[in-house]
């Protein structure tokens, strides 16, 4: 499925094998998805149960994401200053994309608690709330028919005016009953990118600083999970400072700490597998902090590994396996000049969060399919291992195929 090609430019700014990670990552996403809901499911493919002390390979899927998105913040924001645009720009781009995905997380959110017997059923609510989000955030730019452009935007304001209003909830109660019950995986991510975004422009290329953030983001995690700052524990009923803002943005931070150091290794002009082993040793240091935070799991919950909680060794441990991928795809990719990757990891690369809006969406689709049918296929493959198995390796790559399909056309998720 690969196949060598010369190394690349280092003049290049691209880092290959962080869109080749986020990739396998997204398509692992999908895939252990599907595979919590199938009979006979390995634990090990399932997440800890909140009262457990561990984590399995689905408990690192997300905070690799986190870690991700925060690796490429250097990139992006970065290149922005870099070709001079204004500081206050960049700004409300972070914003405008933090806002949009808590937006649609909470969008998402909502669907798992859609009354059946609403004004609309959930299957209904969700295919109109997603073709809303696409009318939205990801009608084609269109540079010579900017009016176009902007009447399917106005039409995805209405659509999605229209089913806010129109939403019923199991147990709500009032006009408007969509409720940010929690911010769904894409406002974590929102919230985490919000805090190593700011921290990034604040602090600028100093991974030393960032790293000191990182820590300090870390002691405000622990101080939230002990209760001991009640301005923290008031701040609740919106946001969990020390899960969704300091835990979370530690861990995007710590990714954004990686890629500095590796610009900085390229702008020394150092062969670039020399920088595998500065990763490795990252990893280790990652590691290393998590087990001893860990160390102290009788003392306190807060020193569990946690998913649930959004612990610090949690975190960290998923940071360093993270790092530990990375740098094998670095060595790969980067170093060595890999191109040839399979299609559905680079589709899932460039269309991540595209492929997670789109999953639901095919779901509500199967639903609605079965009303008419009166048979549902994709319940139906839930019942056996070997079925399910099959299911969710079909189901990713359809999902991943389509978002493919879409950012062919010019509709990606423009955030």
């Amino acid at each position: 499925m690969v196949r060598y090609a010369p190394p690349p430019m280092e003049r290049s700014g691209r880092v290959l094998s962080i869109d080749v990670l986020r990739g396998a990552d997204v398509w692992l996403m999908l895939f252990v998805n599907e595979m919590a809901g199938v009979r006979q499911t390995p634990a090990f493919l399932l997440h800890k149960p909140p009262s457990a002390d561990g984590l399995t390979i689905t408990d690192v899927v997300f905070p690799a994401f986190l870690f991700i998105t925060g690796m490429a913040i250097p990139l992006a924001l970065g290149g922005r200053l870099r070709r001079g645009e204004p500081r206050a720009v960049v700004w409300r781009h972070v914003l405008a994309r933090t806002a949009a995905l808590l937006v649609i997380g909470v969008l998402m959110v909502n669907t798992e608690r859609a009354s059946e017997t609403g004004i609309l059923p959930a299957p209904l609510w969700t295919l109109l709330m997603t073709v809303a989000v696409v009318l939205l955030w990801m009608t084609p730019e269109g540079a010579s028919r900017p009016r176009a452009r902007r009447a399917w935007q106005a039409a995805g304001l209405v659509v999605l005016a229209a089913i806010v209003f129109m939403y019923r909830a199991d147990g709500g109660s009032g006009l408007v009953q969509l409720r940010p019950s929690w911010w769904g995986i894409l406002g974590l991510i929102g919230w985490a990118y919000l805090v190593a975004a700011a921290a990034y422009l604040l602090a600028g290329d100093r991974p030393a600083v960032l790293t000191g953030l990182v820590a300090l983001l870390f002691l405000v995690a622990l101080a939230d999970e002990a209760d001991a700052l009640g301005a923290l524990v008031a701040a609740r009923p919106l946001v969990h400072v020390g899960r969704s803002l300091a835990s979370h943005g530690a861990l995007a931070l710590s990714g954004a700490v990686l890629t500095l150091a590796l610009l900085r290794h390229r702008r020394e002009g150092a062969p670039p597998e020399r920088f595998v082993a500065p990763a490795l040793a990252y990893a280790a240091a990652l590691g290393a902090a998590g087990l001893l935070l860990h160390a102290l799991h009788d003392v306190h919950p807060a020193f569990w590994i946690s998913k649930v909680r959004a612990t610090a060794a949690w975190c960290l441990l998923s940071a360093a396996l993270t790092v530990l991928a990375w740098a094998v795809a670095y060595a790969l990719a980067d170093v060595r000049g890999w191109r040839r990757w399979p299609a559905t990891v680079t589709m899932a690369g460039e269309n991540a969060l595209v492929a997670y809006l789109l999953a639901p969406f095919l779901l509500a689709v199967f639903a609605v399919l079965g009303w008419l049918l009166g048979w549902n296929p994709y319940h139906a493959a839930s019942g056996s291992l070997p079925l399910g198995l099959l299911r969710a390796v079909v189901f990713s790559w359809a999902v991943i195929r389509l978002a493919g399909w879409m950012h062919a056309r010019g509709l990606r998720l423009r955030l």
